[in-house]
């Protein structure tokens, strides 16, 4: 019904299409971007730190990724392409990877790594952090 929407109508449903895409690629930066990487004494405080930070405290894990913007939608315009919208970086970004801690408070585990990543790319925009490769 969308498709032939567009077909007919272009204007509003389109608009709706990008402003979703725009919602859940801001969604991503604030999940997964800290670029420069703010600083901490270790990964451990990093990721705690952070994750109450980006209002995802209490979670099981998440991913930072530091790099810029503009280093992450290249990964969608030129990364290697992995099944429908899931793309390849082709080139390595500096993580932190947080893990939760099993008991207590909401507390962390933190580790750095270099290696590449897989996005979910939507309108040419990350909207989804998949994993490290």
């Amino acid at each position: 019904a969308l498709f032939s929407l567009l077909q007919t109508n272009p204007g509003p449903a389109a608009c709706l299409a990008l402003s979703t895409a725009d919602a859940q690629y801001d969604k991503f930066l604030k999940r997964h971007l800290d670029f420069p990487k703010s600083w901490a004494e270790n990964d451990q405080l990093y990721c705690t730190t952070m994750m109450g930070k980006r209002s995802i405290r209490c979670q099981g894990k998440n991913t930072f990724v530091h790099a810029s913007e503009a280093q992450l939608r290249a990964v969608c315009s030129s990364g290697l392409s992995h099944g429908q919208n899931a793309r390849d970086s082709l080139g390595t970004f500096r993580l932190t990877f947080c893990t939760r801690l099993p008991k207590g408070p909401c507390l962390y585990r933190g580790s750095s790594t270099i290696a590449r990543i897989r996005l979910v790319c939507h309108n040419g925009l990350p909207v989804q952090y998949v994993r490290r490769i």
